[in-house]
């Protein structure tokens, strides 16, 4: 991750990173008033052999009165700043999109209630508007972290954290879960795909649009397999006899572009591998290996998943 990957690129992140570079320089004021006079008084007034004892001072009002005072302006400085942070990280607004970002082991689920729309892995939002999201866990404690967007909001089962965020460029953004969540955590990984509006409500209107008919006989045999192995206990596809609620929502799968929480580029090898060695590929991860499966029909099932555009 490169060090622009923690530049801020929402108001709500600009705020906390200008708070935080006040603070470093206020801190950094603090150091050199403490440490000049104090070296120097170390070499200039050190004690000699041979050096009778110095005067002893029992105080000077002067200084005690500056200290005390200088102190308590910068916590003074410190709480405003901090206080204005925290009202516009947690500003609540009229959003344009507001999604309920759902953590799994390992993976994201992101649900628009208000548009009908669930999806897995990838993040979509309007840049140059406000988006709420409220952010929980079916399983484990787990940590929405896209450095971008400037902070970090836990996950916690049967509760609900709320971010605003207003993206204010286009682009796609890396995140991660923060919080240690078992033994993929580290493959549990965050697409941010920041869309200008117009682009946003194009991806709005396809995923509202029901998955596309498969239109080959390899595409056909596929959702043939889908539907006759326990494929459809796991995952929903709208519009046919799948509906399971423990995977990720493959309704228009092929639109992606990573699988599996992040561990792989979404492509037809790719998403080969994955139905036929699931665990192998991801330890721990709730799908079974379908090893059983013949390269021929693995082949099928992908072709299928990749055209539900």
């Amino acid at each position: 991750m490169s060090i622009d990957s923690f530049r801020p690129i929402t108001r709500e992140g600009l705020a906390i990173s200008n708070l935080f570079w006040v603070v470093l320089a206020l801190s950094a004021v603090v150091l050199l008033v403490v440490l000049v006079p104090l070296v120097y008084s170390i070499v200039r007034f050190r004690g000699r052999p041979g050096d009778p004892d110095p005067p002893q001072v029992a105080g000077n009002r002067t200084i005690e009165i500056i200290w005390t005072g200088g102190a308590f302006a910068l916590v003074l400085v410190l709480f405003a700043g901090a206080v204005m942070t925290m009202q516009t990280v947690s500003a609540a607004s009229s959003p344009a999109v507001r999604v309920r970002v759902i953590g799994h082991q390992w993976w994201w689920e992101y649900q628009y209630p208000d548009l009908g729309i669930t999806t897995a892995n990838e993040l979509h939002l309007p840049s140059g508007q406000s988006s709420e999201l409220d952010i929980t866990s079916v399983d484990v404690i787990h940590s929405f972290w896209v450095p971008q967007l400037g902070w970090k909001q836990d996950g916690n089962p049967g509760q609900t954290h709320t971010m605003w965020v207003h993206v204010d460029q286009s682009g796609t953004i890396e995140g991660a879960c923060a919080e240690y969540c078992g033994v993929e955590h580290a493959w549990m990984r965050i697409r941010v795909m920041a869309q200008p509006p117009d682009q946003f409500q194009a991806w709005v209107h396809q995923q509202q649009q029901p998955p596309a008919s498969p239109s080959t006989d390899l595409e056909r045999h596929g959702q043939q397999l889908f539907e006759t192995n326990t494929c459809i206990s796991c995952h929903t596809i709208q519009g046919t006899a799948a509906q399971g609620q423990v995977g990720p929502d493959l309704t228009h799968l092929g639109s992606r572009s990573i699988i599996a929480g992040g561990v792989l580029d979404n492509t037809p090898d790719n998403l080969q591998r994955w139905v036929q060695h699931a665990d192998d590929l991801k330890r721990g991860a709730l799908m079974p290996n379908f090893n059983t499966l013949s390269d021929q029909q693995a082949q099928a099932i992908s072709a299928y998943l990749e055209s539900l555009q």
